[in-house]
């Protein structure tokens, strides 16, 4: 931008504007509306660019933005594409924000989080266009007051520079908005999957005036890799992302108990489950069921491999991708089809192989899937989920 030299009647005078001066009967310079507009919107870029919304009626909004664009420090050749961000991440060790609810008597209760949590997130530089991952560090922050018997998603997203926590209503089957952001405080539409732009932390169910909200934690890491090796009978627990769209899990006992069969199985019954398959050398081909691992007639334990013969050596594997045809997440899959005593594991193409069909527990979002062991020998569990 510059002074509008080749318009002459401007009337600049040593390539300025000048008044008016009356004594001398000099004209005052005149300033064309294309430059005017000009110097306006180039203000306006720069407002806009530090995130703020131009106001008419206040005049220190330049200088904010010129603040906020230079503590950003970013520009056009360090930026990406929105679609190229990563995913929002949280630096605990399972990924996920620790949430407090408290109840409160006149309403659904409050929801918190503490301050000290590192966390990083995209920012939008250019609207829908460019941005860049940042990182924050959390700061004590709590909700207001939430209405009773609702389901809110606790989400975060960067607004003006800053990172911004909210709370927006909304259920398990709502789609990512056009902007990848959610609204704060919106009536509905918040429980989409975490996007670049916008992190959900946790589904939060309230229930009667004066009961404590129920909390959902949910993890936040592009890829969650998890591995334990166990020993003895008990129950272990595999760790499920509720945003993730893709798992595998291989379990092996590469040292077989001496006199004893080693077996391994999910613990909730009924579960319906399909292309399953495992090695035994005791076999003399790969056993596998491709459509599903229990009589909903009559349920029993789902089995992910048990020897039959004692000093045997098994590994099974099973994997799930996510639903092409609606483009669900696994977390909302899950939830949409999943039908308890339902015959025909096939029609679930999601949950193809993972047995999960059929289980209804919500706890599995905070704890994990179930799997029982029996008379382990170092048998190697490996879980990954990918969001």
């Amino acid at each position: 931008m510059d002074y509008p030299k080749s318009v002459p009647s401007a009337g600049l005078v040593n390539g300025k504007f000048v008044d008016e001066n009356p004594l001398t009967g000099t004209p005052g310079s005149l300033i064309p509306a294309a430059w005017g507009n000009g110097v306006t919107q180039e203000i306006v870029n720069v407002i806009k660019a530090g995130d703020l919304t131009p106001d008419e009626t206040q005049n220190d909004q330049l200088l904010e933005a010129i603040q906020s664009v230079a503590a950003k420090g970013w520009n056009q050749d360090l930026a990406l594409p929105i679609a190229a961000l990563s995913l929002p991440t949280i630096a605990t060790a399972d990924a996920r924000l620790a949430v407090t609810p408290t109840a409160v008597s006149t309403s659904g209760g409050r929801v918190s989080i503490p301050a000290g949590v590192y966390l990083s997130i995209g920012q939008d530089l250019v609207s829908g266009r460019l941005g860049r991952s940042r990182t924050y560090v959390t700061t004590a922050w709590s909700s207001a007051d939430l209405l009773p018997s609702a389901s809110y998603f606790l989400r975060a997203q960067v607004i003006g520079g800053a990172l911004t926590f909210y709370v927006q209503r909304g259920s398990l089957y709502d789609l990512p908005p056009e902007s990848l952001k959610g609204t704060v405080n919106g009536a509905s539409g918040g429980g989409f999957a975490s996007t670049p732009l916008d992190m959900c932390l946790a589904w939060v169910m309230t229930g009667a005036p004066g009961s404590l909200p129920t909390i959902r934690t949910i993890y936040n890491r592009a890829q969650l890799t998890w591995t334990q090796t166990v020993n003895g009978s008990g129950v272990v627990y595999l760790p499920l992302d509720p945003h993730a769209r893709a798992a595998r899990l291989v379990a092996g006992n590469p040292t077989p108990a001496p006199n004893v069969v080693t077996s391994l199985s999910f613990v909730q019954s009924g579960w319906l489950g399909g292309n399953y398959s495992y090695l035994s050398p005791a076999a003399t081909t790969p056993g596998n069921n491709a459509v599903g691992w229990a009589n909903p007639a009559s349920p029993y334990m789902c089995v992910l491999f048990s020897n039959n013969v004692v000093n045997d050596v098994s590994v099974s594997t099973v994997t799930a991708s996510f639903d092409h045809a609606q483009s669900r997440s696994l977390w909302q899959s899950y939830q949409a089809e999943h039908t308890l005593g339902a015959t025909n594991a096939d029609s679930d193409e999601l949950l193809l192989s993972m047995g999960i069909k059929g289980h209804q527990a919500l706890t599995d979002y905070s704890v994990g899937i179930g799997v029982n062991f029996i008379n382990a020998v170092n048998v190697h569990l490996s879980w990954e989920l990918i969001r």
